[in-house]
C-alpha cells in the first residue's frame, strides 16, 4: 500500500467533508419546525440556525420554534441569528427552557412570540469586553430588536448597560435579568408553559406535524471548528505544522498534522456557509508559491510574497467577518513563532539534526586521511557551471567535471567560476563576473 503524502491527506480530508455537506432536512407543508439553540453561541450555530429557518420558509413551515437554553456565545454568532429571525416571513416563536443569557437574550427578543418555562430566565446580556463603544453598539441592536417586535426597548437595554435604572425592576450598577415570571408580568415574555407539548397547544398547533432538527456530523463539526476559540488554534497548528516541515528532510507528522489542521479550518468553515472552494483554491496557491520560493527560486522575491499575500486572502476568504479573520491571523502567527521556537529546541536538545545531517568533521589531525584523489592541481582554474549550483552542483573545467559547491550562494548554470579552495574532494568555486 503507497505511503499517502501531506497534499494527499490534504485532498482526502476535503473529500470527506465534502461527503459530510448537510442535504435538506424532510418537511412539509404546515409543519412546525423545532430548531435548538442551545450551548454556546457562535458562527457555526448562527450558520445552522439561518439554514434551517430558510429551509422551513422555502418548505411551506407554518411556524418556526426556537428552543433557546444558552449561557451566550459571540455576537456574531447571535447577529446571524438575529438577522435571520427578522427576516423570516413564518412565525417564530423563542421557547427558553433553561437559560437565555447575553447573545441568547438577542435572539429570544427579535422572535415574534417567547414562551418560557417555570424556573428560566433571560437577559444578563452585557458585553465582554464591557467598553462603552462595545457597550452601546450592542445596547443599540437589543434596543431596536426589542422594539421592532413591539417590547420595552427601555428593559432591553438595561440588561446591557449597568447606568440604566428601571423603578421598581433595576437599580443602577447592574445588569438585568428577568425570571420567567417576571418577564411575563413585565410584558417580555407572551406565555409560561411547562413544557413543549404545552406549549404546541397553548399555540394551537398541536395538531401540526413537528420536525426537530437536529445538528448532524456536518454541524457539530461546523459549531466545533468556528468556535471562536478553536478556529484559531486550528490555523496555529496548520502554519506551524507546514513551517516546521519545510525545515526538515521528507514529509512527517509535523506536515500531516499541519495539513489536517487547515483542512479542519476550510472545510469547517465551509461547512457552517461561510465560504466555498475558492478559499481553498487561494491557499493551495499560495502554499503552491511559498514551497517554490523555499526550495526552487533562490533569494526571497515576488513567489513569497505572493504566497504570503494569498495564504492571508484565503484566511479573509473563509471567515465570517473582517474581524474574525484578522484575530485568527494574530493568533496564528504568535503561536505559530511559540511552536516553531519551541519545535527547534527540542529538536536541538534531542540531537534531531544529528539524525538527518552529518555533523562529524573528518579532520586530518584526528587520523582521517581524505582519498587520494589530484585535484589541488584545479586550483585557481575557470571553469564553466553545468548545473545551477545550490550550493552544489557540476562544473566543467575543460573537460573535466567536477562536483563542486559554493561558497554559500547560490550560481545560475552557465556561469563562469573559479576554483578557490580544494579540501580533499572538497571542491569550493566562486562566481567570475565579467568586467
Amino acid at each position: 500500500m503507497k505511503k499517502l503524502t501531506g497534499f494527499k491527506w490534504f485532498y482526502l480530508s476535503m473529500i470527506i467533508l465534502g461527503l459530510l455537506l448537510p442535504g435538506a432536512a424532510p418537511a412539509g407543508d404546515g409543519s412546525i419546525y423545532v430548531i435548538p439553540v442551545r450551548g454556546v453561541i457562535e458562527e457555526g450555530l448562527g450558520a445552522f440556525v439561518e439554514r434551517n429557518l430558510n429551509k422551513a420558509e422555502e418548505e411551506g413551515a407554518k411556524a418556526v420554534i426556537l428552543e433557546i437554553d444558552t449561557p451566550g456565545g459571540t455576537i456574531n454568532g447571535a447577529k446571524i441569528m438575529q438577522e435571520a429571525i427578522l427576516d423570516t416571513k413564518i412565525p417564530v416563536i423563542a421557547f427558553v427552557d433553561g437559560k437565555a443569557f447575553s447573545a441568547g437574550a438577542l435572539i429570544t427578543l427579535a422572535a415574534n412570540k417567547i414562551a418560557m418555562t417555570p424556573g428560566s430566565a433571560v437577559g444578563a446580556a452585557e458585553p465582554r469586553p464591557a467598553e462603552e463603544k462595545i457597550i452601546s453598539g450592542w445596547r443599540a441592536v437589543m434596543e431596536d430588536t426589542a422594539k421592532t417586535r413591539g417590547r420595552d426597548e427601555n428593559i432591553a437595554a438595561a440588561m446591557v448597560d449597568k447606568d440604566v435604572v428601571i423603578p421598581n425592576l433595576k437599580e443602577k450598577g447592574k445588569i438585568l435579568s428577568l425570571s420567567a415570571h417576571k418577564a411575563v408580568d413585565v410584558g417580555m415574555a407572551d406565555m409560561l408553559v411547562q413544557d413543549r407539548a404545552e406549549l404546541l397547544k397553548e399555540l394551537g398547533y398541536n395538531r401540526q406535524p413537528v420536525v426537530e432538527v437536529k445538528p448532524g456530523a456536518a454541524e457539530t463539526l461546523a459549531r466545533w471548528v468556528t468556535h471562536p476559540m478553536v478556529s484559531p488554534l486550528l490555523l496555529t497548528i496548520g502554519i506551524a505544522g507546514l513551517l516546521l516541515e519545510a525545515l526538515t528532510i521528507g514529509w512527517g507528522v509535523a506536515g500531516t498534522l499541519g495539513l489536517l489542521a487547515l483542512s479542519l479550518y476550510f472545510g469547517g468553515h465551509m461547512l457552517a456557509g461561510f465560504t466555498g472552494w475558492e478559499a481553498v483554491l487561494v491557499f493551495l496557491i499560495g502554499i503552491i508559491a511559498l514551497v517554490l520560493e523555499i526550495f526552487i527560486i533562490p533569494g526571497f522575491g515576488i513567489a513569497g510574497v505572493l504566497g504570503i499575500l494569498m495564504v492571508g486572502t484565503s484566511i479573509f476568504l473563509a471567515s465570517r467577518s473582517t474581524t474574525d479573520a484578522v484575530i485568527s491571523l494574530v493568533v496564528a502567527i504568535i503561536g505559530s513563532i511559540i511552536i516553531l521556537a519551541v519545535g527547534l529546541k527540542f529538536m536541538t536538545k534531542r540531537n534531531f539534526w544529528d539524525k538527518i545531517i552529518l555533523g562529524t568533521r573528518m579532520a586530518n589531525q584526528e587520523g582521517y586521511v581524505a582519498p587520494k584523489q589530484e585535484l589541488t592541481q584545479f586550483l585557481g582554474r575557470e571553469g564553466v557551471t553545468i548545473t545551477p549550483l545550490r550550493p552544489a552542483g557540476t562544473a566543467d573545467f575543460q573537460g573535466h567535471r567536477l562536483d563542486v559547491v559554493t561558497e554559500g550562494g547560490f550560481i545560475n548554470a552557465g556561469a563562469t567560476v573559479k576554483v578557490v579552495l580544494v579540501e580533499g574532494t572538497r571542491v569550493v568555486v566562486r562566481e567570475v563576473h565579467s568586467s
